[in-house]
């Protein structure tokens, strides 16, 4: 309580009992002292109440906001490895020889096949054994429209009618799917469908139909073992349980015990299963709190869940502390009531100072309560007078530098930190001063020869007459989920890498072509005095610039003569492809413009969206520049290649169409030596 408090409380009482004594008779002080203490408990209560029901909403909000980003990241990874492993089927349905092998197949109708293409049959049979051997899948078939396989890898096991008739029934689809998953020699399996086209499909049809069925087995327990295992930022109880949905109902999945997939639905798990509450899952002893998402592409769901008293356990802790605040509180209040009273009816100096001690008593308890709550909590908590000293350091705080506790008075940021440290701690120190705003940072801490990342917040401290007393520094390890933001990056750096590293294995004329523009790009950008958020933009935009081309038929992509204007305009597609792709990446929004954007040409005559002058952003310009250039330095069989400078003049003698200022800036670095060697490089790998 408050001086200002205590006071408001005595002038009250002052003033009731005058006007009790002069307007009514006196009442019972025991009943009137035992009516206030009711009052003052009964608020005690519902205000503890109410302040532990807000702390449990916002613990459940965190939580919620934690599982849910858990299961989309699990979810994520499970669709990058079914997708990864999807794109590698290409190196077997885009082979010609097991297209045209497909075609005569699917032409005969009974399977007979030329002389010529019987020969090959066993070259066939070995090289879908060495790619199921190099991608340690279990078996692959190539499955006809009867549902004979007509191809198989060495060893592989015997199809059975359900894998026969989802393999006939995907000769209806165009995409890439899979299939359940299901339980064979000790671990789950599933099923990989890959629509062969033929080679040099009919033109005179309007839609591209399958001529085969690529079917590869997977084993699939390791896998998504290793996905469903908990995280870094996972706490005890918490667990990522997998389920396969069949006909609305889910399926347990258990990649790492028998009997691996639940024979019995799990009747508590409904569609709703998405919306984060508390359930009763079977297998478990108590109510969980719960969310879940499905995993797109495939007929399995990911559920994330925690037990109750697990999820709660903070709020306990919590709950003791409020309510021994507010036992204290109702103390204090009742004790100074109690010495109010008492000095009002005794005019005894013995019995007021006997209250005062017990209110000091109570007031010392209550400094011992906040005392161990302040021990007992991991934030990093210190007091700086104005001279920038510590005046005081919790036991977390201690711990952290690997000082006494005591030693710490009278030290300074330098002493503790360091000096690069200590100069950023200085600046904030300086703006709270200055601004008496609270300021907050995220800064790195090397402590004991490893580095923590700590959020750092710093207030203002001032007495009752507003006079600076201090800045309060309260410091959150942050370190955990700082490496776990990395570590997400990095897989989507190293999916960015693999998805370019693929798109030019399939296809020559675009080997090395993502590279060089980058280097580039990457100079150009340096000259335009881009920041360096633009300069992200266009180096990511660089690497990814090629993607969409990965939808394009090869026999497009790869034909030695020019387009017809009708294979032109689905070359052309590859822009909207690439933006849809890389919306579904969750690619930065920057980025995705400059890639659908560098088709476009300042005079309108681009495509996809013919934008025109400003429209147009600056990553994009460059970008197609640099895209022109690396392309027309190679030769193609229906015309020659031209040379750089062949490249630069047509820049430069159309300026409607290509920015002036570009320009320059790609004439500026090709003029320098780091231009003329990238310009020999260039020469040199189009040879």
């Amino acid at each position: 309580m408050t001086d200002a408090m205590a006071h408001l409380e005595l002038n009250t009482f002052m003033k009731s009992d005058n006007s009790d004594s002069e307007t009514t008779p006196k009442k019972n002080p025991i009943f009137v002292g035992t009516l206030l203490s009711i009052v003052l408990l009964v608020a005690c209560y519902w205000g503890s109440d109410f302040l532990i029901t807000e702390r449990q909403q916002d613990l459940l909000l965190e939580l919620n906001t934690r599982q849910e980003i858990t299961v989309a990241g699990k979810a994520d990874v499970i669709k990058t490895w079914i997708n990864a492993t999807g794109q590698r089927a290409n190196q077997i349905t885009n082979s010609p020889l097991i297209q045209l092998f497909a075609s005569e197949v699917t032409k005969s109708g009974d399977g007979t096949l030329s002389k010529p293409l019987a020969t090959q049959l066993p070259y066939m049979q070995n090289a879908v054994t060495s790619f199921v051997k190099e991608n340690n899948l279990i078996a692959a078939y190539m499955i006809g429209k009867d549902g004979r396989a007509y191809l198989a890898s060495s060893g592989a096991p015997a199809l059975t009618p359900v894998q026969r008739s989802r393999a006939t029934d995907h000769y209806a689809q165009t995409n890439i799917s899979i299939s359940e998953v299901r339980v064979a020699n000790e671990g789950l399996i599933f099923d990989f469908l890959i629509p062969i086209f033929a080679a040099q499909p009919d033109t005179t049809t309007d839609a591209k139909n399958p001529v085969g069925i690529f079917v590869m087995t997977l084993p699939a327990s390791k896998q998504l073992s290793s996905i469903m295992k908990p995280t870094r930022l996972s706490v005890v109880g918490e667990a990522s349980n997998l389920y396969q949905v069949q006909d609305n109902k889910y399926y347990l999945v258990s990649p790492k015990k028998a009997p691996f997939l639940s024979e019995t639905a799990d009747e508590t798990l409904t569609d709703n299963m998405t919306d984060f509450e508390l359930r009763s899952i079977a297998g478990n002893l108590e109510p969980v709190y719960a969310v879940g998402t499905q995993v797109a592409g495939t007929n399995w769901a990911i559920l994330q869940t925690i037990p109750q008293s697990t999820a709660l356990l903070p709020l306990q802790t919590y709950a003791y502390a409020i309510y021994g605040l507010a036992g204290s509180f109702f103390i204090v209040v009742l004790s100074v009531l109690s010495g109010i009273w008492l000095t009002l009816r005794s005019q005894n100096a013995r019995a007021m100072a006997g209250q005062y001690k017990e209110l000091a008593q109570q007031i010392n308890a209550q400094r011992r309560l906040l005392g161990s709550i302040n021990n007992t909590i991991d934030d990093l908590i210190s007091l700086k007078d104005a001279a920038g000293k510590y005046v005081y350091a919790n036991p977390a705080l201690a711990r952290f530098v690997d000082f006494p506790e005591k030693s710490i008075h009278g030290k300074t940021d330098r002493d503790l930190f360091g000096d690069k440290v200590a100069r950023k701690l200085l600046e904030m120190d300086a703006s709270v001063t200055e601004t008496g705003e609270t300021t907050n940072d995220i800064l790195e801490f090397e402590i004991s020869g490893a580095t923590k990342i700590v959020r750092v917040e710093k207030s203002h401290l001032t007495d009752d007459d507003g006079a600076f007393m201090g800045i309060v520094t309260v410091g959150g390890d942050i370190t955990e989920y700082i490496m776990h933001q990395r570590q997400k990056e990095e897989l989507g750096r190293k999916t960015i890498s693999i998805l370019v590293r693929m798109m030019e294995e399939n296809d020559p004329h675009l080997a090395g072509h993502s590279h060089q523009m980058g280097e580039l790009t990457d100079n150009v950008a340096n000259i335009l005095s881009l920041t360096a958020a633009e300069k992200q933009t266009i180096s990511t935009g660089a690497n990814l610039s090629q993607i969409g081309k990965i939808s394009i038929p090869t026999e497009i992509r790869t034909k030695e003569s020019r387009l017809t204007k009708k294979e032109m305009e689905v070359m052309q597609g590859h822009v909207g492809k690439a933006e849809t792709m890389l919306q579904d990446m969750e690619i930065d929004i920057s980025v995705i413009t400059a890639v659908s954007q560098m088709y476009e040409r300042s005079d309108g005559s681009g495509y996809p969206n013919q934008l025109a002058g400003d429209e147009i952003a600056m990553s994009a310009r460059i970008l197609g520049m640099a895209d022109i250039l690396v392309a027309r330095v190679s030769p193609r069989t229906y015309r020659r290649a031209i040379s750089v400078e062949e490249a630069m003049e047509v820049f430069r003698t159309n300026p409607n169409k290509y920015d002036p200022d570009v320009v320059a800036a790609f004439d500026n670095f090709l003029s320098s030596p780091a231009g003329q060697s990238f310009e020999e490089n260039l020469a040199h790998s189009t040879k």
